[in-house]
């Protein structure tokens, strides 16, 4: 508690107001297009993958929820448990979903006590852009825990509006199979020329009993979801003040709450559970950013949040035990860019978290973790090479109030990226990143009764990427291709290995070596006035073997959960009386185990989609009405063993805006 007392207070007064929430972060990142070195080429390539939804894409693939949106984005693997309030989480390049950061609106999301981020709280109503990175972004001005993950799902709200003072709302109904009822709305003004508030809100009901079939060898049996109702919602509030034309001051408050039932894996002739998880998630952040001078520009970030999870067991029988789990967190952070020269830009970043976790189901109690975090960054862009080079230093520090604490951490994570354009008259660039990266052993991995283990060393994860850019623009039609090819490899992976059927132990086992390709294709031809078709797919091949025993028999096995094959297409006819968008995409098979054993194989899939849109103009008034139906072959298949997805379903949706 002394380290607390001492480091917490000393960062705080280093910071002072010097605080940036996410509400400004797209306009940061816009202002650092020009700002951080002032590119004679605008359209300069990317180092490293990035792939980005903007809010009008998501409209015109007609994707209407963030697993959807997840598909068309090459080199991630999804775990999805099925539903509307089924767990969802994302996997990059085989590496693993706890490798993953997630940014909402400019600051990371974080879970000390599982490492995972379930997607499955955040809702696209309101949501403005996506951008998954691998390895490193090009944007150097940026807070340290930002870049201390190997890939980051960036998700982007919408902004309070400044250009007017006159009152932005969006609403939207939608409603779909299985009861499921999502409401939403978006309020955002500008209550002087220098103060805008906005105020978002979702709220989502599903019964979510979807039919599902369960094969006994031969024996084919019909069967419904049980027990998997669900509500959830939440509310977001943004202020945005302009201090100066140089200096903006914003803050966020947020609340999610869900209630829902947990299904259960299914088993044969037995498909009743009564298992029951209630998670609420507050936060507040506030932010500053300043452009000080041509050459020097300051921000900073300041955020607590609090997390719980309330799960009850309605079958004591079953062995495992009713738990609470609180989780706590002080985070701040301040960054400083300089840049002395047009195509050179230098960066320095600090942030300090403290993270807490509260049950009774630890071998320790109340574990915590001080966290430091420092980054020195440099950018060199000139008219045809972009280098981008990062030092990031981390120090962990572990804690407990009884019992055995955790190893500490220290480690050295370098970086670099470039990428170069080969002919001056078109937009063919080739690219490469190499990026040095750890994780530490999340809290249950390190304390968990019966499973955690103190012992464990940090994953240490290592990426290297060659790759190919290509777009072309004419009158009528435009084309942009990318081609990836990428090997990593994890050392000390954490994995659990069984004693007995009843206790397990986390040890530091696995050696995993990753090697693929992806492959993006975006295209769109205008065929005549208000008439256009768009094609957009991607494609990843990746090997994700294990490498832990040489002398092993599941020696270079395909890990777990890891297809070799994944792929979505995408068509979309744009035409003035009803938008349509077809979209395809599936894997080939999966194990659930290392090993391959018999009965753990997970078959391949294809499902396809469809939806059809059009906006109606009204005066002052936007109206867009949409209807999608999904997986219109009816095809049953599991993200995750014994977890069906659901089979044909549809959805329908109504959005007003004023």
């Amino acid at each position: 508690m002394g380290r607390r007392a001492i480091i917490f207070p000393l960062m705080m007064s280093v910071l002072g107001l010097q605080a940036q929430t996410d509400s400004i972060a797209s306009r940061v990142h816009a202002l650092q297009g020009v700002e951080i070195v002032s590119l004679k080429n605008k359209t300069v390539a990317a180092t490293v993958p990035v792939q980005m939804i903007t809010e009008e894409r998501m409209l015109n693939l007609g994707i209407m929820t963030l697993a959807d949106a997840l598909t068309h984005i090459a080199g991630i693997t999804v775990r999805d448990y099925g539903g509307a309030g089924g767990m969802k989480t994302v996997s990059v390049r085989g590496i693993g979903s706890r490798h993953t950061g997630v940014i909402y609106d400019g600051i990371a999301l974080s879970d000390c006590q599982t490492g995972e981020i379930d997607l499955s709280r955040y809702s696209l109503d309101n949501v403005s852009m996506l951008k998954m990175v691998i390895g490193e972004d090009d944007n150097i001005f940026l807070p340290a825990r930002s870049t201390s993950s190997a890939a980051a799902l960036v998700i982007d709200n919408l902004k309070s509006p400044t250009e007017d003072h006159s009152a932005h709302l969006k609403a939207r109904l939608t409603y779909g199979s299985w009861n499921t009822v999502v409401p939403s709305l978006y309020y955002g003004q500008s209550l002087s020329d220098r103060l805008s508030l906005s105020v978002m809100g979702e709220f989502t009901h599903s019964d979510n009993d979807y039919p599902f079939k369960i094969y006994n060898v031969k024996l084919l049996t019909k069967e419904r979801r049980q027990n998997s109702k669900m509500n959830s919602g939440h509310l977001e509030t943004n202020l945005l003040w302009k201090i100066t034309d140089r200096q903006t001051l914003s803050g966020k408050l947020y609340y999610y709450d869900n209630n829902r039932q947990l299904p259960g894996i299914v088993h044969l002739y037995n498909n009743k559970n009564s298992e029951t998880l209630h998670d609420q998630n507050a936060f507040a952040q506030a932010g500053y950013y300043a452009t000080l001078s041509d050459r020097f520009s300051l921000q900073g970030n300041l955020k607590y949040n609090w997390a719980k999870s309330d799960y009850r067991n309605g079958n004591p029988a079953s062995g495992i035990p009713d738990g609470r789990y609180y989780q706590q967190e002080y985070y701040a952070s301040v960054a400083a860019l300089y840049s002395p020269k047009s195509w050179l830009a230098f960066s320095y970043a600090g942030d300090y978290f403290y993270n807490a976790l509260t049950t009774g189901q630890t071998a320790s109690g109340h574990p915590s973790r001080h966290s430091l975090l420092q980054t020195l960054s440099a950018k060199v862009a000139t008219g045809r090479l972009t280098v981008v080079s990062r030092l990031l230093w981390s120090n962990y520090i572990n804690e407990v109030r009884a019992g055995e604490t955790g190893k500490d951490g220290r480690r050295l994570s370098p970086s670099i990226s470039l990428s170069y354009r080969l002919l001056s008259a078109e937009e063919l660039y080739i690219r490469a990143f190499w990026k040095s990266i750890f994780r530490m052993p999340t809290f249950n991995e390190l304390y968990y009764y019966h499973i955690g283990s103190t012992d464990l060393r940090p994953e240490k994860t290592r990426q290297l990427n060659l790759g190919v850019t290509y777009a072309k623009r004419q009158r009528r039609f435009e084309t942009s291709l990318t081609l990836d090819g990428y090997l990593n490899r994890v050392d000390d992976k954490i994995v659990a290995i069984p004693f007995n059927m009843f206790v397990w132990h986390m040890m530091n086992l696995a050696k995993v070596t990753v090697y693929g390709v992806d492959f993006t294709a975006n295209a769109r031809y205008s065929l005549a006035a208000r008439h256009a078709l768009e094609l957009n797919g991607n494609y990843s091949w990746q090997r994700a073997e294990n490498q832990s025993n040489k002398n092993s028999e599941y020696y270079k096995n395909q890990i777990a959960y890891t297809p070799e094959h994944t792929f979505c297409a995408t068509m979309t006819w744009h035409n003035p009386w009803a938008n349509f968008t077809c979209a395809f995409d599936g894997m080939d098979e999966r194990w659930t185990t290392n090993s391959h054993s018999a009965g753990t194989r997970i078959p391949g899939f294809v499902e396809m989609d469809a939806s059809l849109w059009r906006t109606f103009p009204l005066k002052k008034y936007t109206l867009t009405a949409r209807a999608a139906m999904m997986n219109i072959a009816d095809k049953q298949y599991d993200l995750v063993a014994h977890y069906p997805m659901p089979g044909r379903s549809w959805r329908i949706s109504i959005t007003l805006e004023i």
